[in-house]
């Protein structure tokens, strides 16, 4: 099984890309680091892995669930914690 599973990922900001067509494959139980100099992208792809936004196209599946057709059902079975805090919308106390 994979667990984290993306294809053709691409962010792009006012017609900036932030990143441009990366493919990842996570098996389960595997570990892996992330790595790059600033500015490469690293911390929109762990944002668009987490569910708190969505890519401008590509498809991203975590625990073999697609992450844009079901984000709430990942939010549930995994646990992030960000070196900065961020305001998440979608969040509420109910």
């Amino acid at each position: 099984m994979k667990s984290i599973l993306a294809r053709s990922l691409f962010k792009s900001y006012d017609g900036i890309n932030a990143v441009d067509g990366i493919d990842l494959d996570v098996d389960e139980g595997q570990i892996f680091g992330f790595l790059g100099p600033n500015g490469a992208g690293k911390s929109t792809v762990i944002k668009m892995l987490t569910t708190l936004i969505q890519p401008t196209s590509g498809k991203i599946s975590v625990l073999e669930i697609d992450t844009a057709k079901e984000p709430l059902s990942i939010r549930k079975k995994i646990g992030v914690v960000l070196q900065q805090p961020s305001y998440e919308p979608t969040l509420s106390v109910e």
